[in-house]
């Protein structure tokens, strides 16, 4: 019988230093793309699961934690399309019903990521806030570097626009 935990590259899963190593980056990263915490620990505690499912076909053609990312990549892309996200209350809602306290952080910008088309939106948090240059982002998402470069192009010109006079100089 195969063990469980040993790659196809003999690389042993030692599951807790993974989630030491970068289950805070993949938090970070789940919650810019889903734009609510308690999703993005969901999220996150499913690639792990899903890791430890796949571990044993992992190659090491890439490294641990870029294989982790585009893990959790597709699992955010999967609670985006599900059905029940439809199920949550708007955020207009919820904001209605804070209780006075102190002025929670400007989240303008973290909103406006949030509201760009997803491919837009994944490659400005793995270059921004990841800090992966355009050719580990091509890489990591099997597309040519141009089309990467494009994509952050376009993408700092949708926020350029939504954040007209936020951060930006109107004109």
């Amino acid at each position: 019988m195969e063990k469980p935990f040993i790659s196809e590259c003999g690389e042993t899963m030692d599951l807790a230093g993974l989630l030491e190593e970068h289950g805070d980056h993949l938090l970070r990263l789940c919650t810019l793309y889903l734009g609510d915490r308690s999703q993005a620990e969901d999220a996150v505690q499913d690639t792990f699961l899903r890791a430890l499912r796949a571990w044993p076909g992992f190659r090491g053609d890439c490294a641990v934690e870029t294989w982790l990312v585009r893990i959790a990549i597709n699992v955010c892309k999967r609670q985006l399309r599900s059905p029940w996200r439809l199920l949550r209350a708007p955020q207009e809602s919820l904001d209605s019903l804070r209780m006075e306290g102190p002025e929670p952080p400007d989240d303008t910008l973290v909103r406006a990521i949030q509201a760009l088309p997803p491919k837009y939106r994944e490659v400005i948090i793995l270059y921004y806030y990841q800090e992966w240059k355009a050719w580990e982002i091509a890489q990591r998402l099997h597309v040519p570097v141009s089309t990467v470069t494009v994509r952050l192009s376009r993408a700092r010109g949708l926020l350029r626009e939504r954040l007209k006079g936020w951060y930006y100089e109107q004109e």
